[in-house]
């Protein structure tokens, strides 16, 4: 079997393993059209695991990307709502394929690709924007028009297991948080500006007045969505660095380590023994790794073993928090 074909299906697998795992305890909660959402994460995730196959070629990266993109705060609150929001949530990632992997189908010079490349880099916003002014035109509105942004769409950030069910937290556990500021290195030395573009527009869409019946909030999908495939990205980095390296590794842990400080300072509660305590296990990890490339060691199998513990036990113990304070 293909190596890509036999790597989709096994994610496809895993997803949605741990999709029945998480929902099948609050099944007789589901009814009818809301048995979606066994389906939702699982769609959302393979896009993004799909996506970073142009940015990341490890399958535990890509793995883990989609997870926080499919399974995360942000994903988990679509729960609390019409599923038709989930489901448009969900497709977004496969509408930013095209642009993503046009170029290995034209045979055109680099700047007619890059040129063609941003035009379908247009794609994903005529999606979000179609959907949902095509679903107000049969008077659906799965989403409540005024939920705009607030102080507590970043409670997540900083304390990933105390977060309101239906707050649209934008949240990327504690493991993969490290890494996305390595993945952001990376971007900016990969010159990738149309993220940056892109993330710029969402966030100002963010704070604007609704249009065409888009709640606000709602454009925080985007920077999420590049968030999750920066994160591939840095946790690849973090397998693959070398000694030269070293000093950039250090990016990870200074960030989970501000986190656990912030979460301390301002969290209250019993969920944040949890936080820090899940912290404590991802900054452990990434400086082990720190260590080992410092000392010019490869050793990347343990590498591999060392960072996806923390990162995959973060996002089951994490997520099956917020689905059980959903249900």
């Amino acid at each position: 079997m293909n190596k890509r074909i036999l790597s989709f299906v096994s994610a496809f697998l895993l997803y949605g393993v741990f999709a029945v795992w998480l929902l099948l305890p609050h099944k007789n909660k589901l009814t009818g059209i809301e048995n979606i959402f066994y389906a939702f994460p699982v769609i959302a995730s393979l896009g993004v695991f799909m996506l970073t196959r142009r940015y990341a070629a490890s399958f535990f990266a890509g793995l883990a990307g989609g997870a926080v993109y499919g399974f995360g705060s942000f994903a988990c609150s679509f729960m609390c709502f019409h599923p038709f929001a989930s489901l448009v949530y969900a497709f977004l990632p496969w509408s930013f394929l095209p642009a993503a992997f046009i170029y290995k189908y034209l045979t055109t010079g680099e700047k007619t690709t890059g040129f063609i490349s941003a035009c379908l880099s247009l794609l994903p916003f005529l999606f979000f924007i179609g959907c949902f002014a095509g679903a107000a035109h049969f008077y659906l509105f799965p989403i409540p028009t005024g939920s705009a942004i607030s102080a507590k769409n970043f409670v997540a950030i900083l304390n990933p297991a105390r977060v309101s069910a239906d707050s649209f937290s934008l949240g990327f556990y504690h493991a993969p948080l490290g890494a996305i500021a390595i993945g952001a290195v990376l971007f900016c030395k990969t010159r990738r500006y149309w993220i940056a573009i892109l993330s710029a527009v969402a966030i100002f869409l963010c704070f604007y007045k609704p249009i065409l019946n888009i709640p606000p909030v709602l454009w925080l999908s985007f920077p999420v969505l590049i968030c999750s495939v920066a994160i591939a990205s840095g946790l690849e980095a973090l397998v693959l660095s070398g000694k030269a390296d070293s000093l950039w590794l250090l990016l990870a842990p200074a960030v989970l380590i501000l986190q656990a400080g912030l979460t301390i300072l301002l969290g209250k509660g019993d969920d944040l023994s949890l936080s820090n305590s899940l912290s404590g296990v991802s900054v452990a990890a990434v400086l082990l790794i720190f260590f080992i490339a410092r000392s010019g060691l490869s050793l990347r199998f343990l590498r591999v073993i060392i960072l996806y513990a923390a990162v995959f036990l973060d996002i089951i113990v994490i997520t099956r928090n917020l689905i059980s304070a959903i249900f």
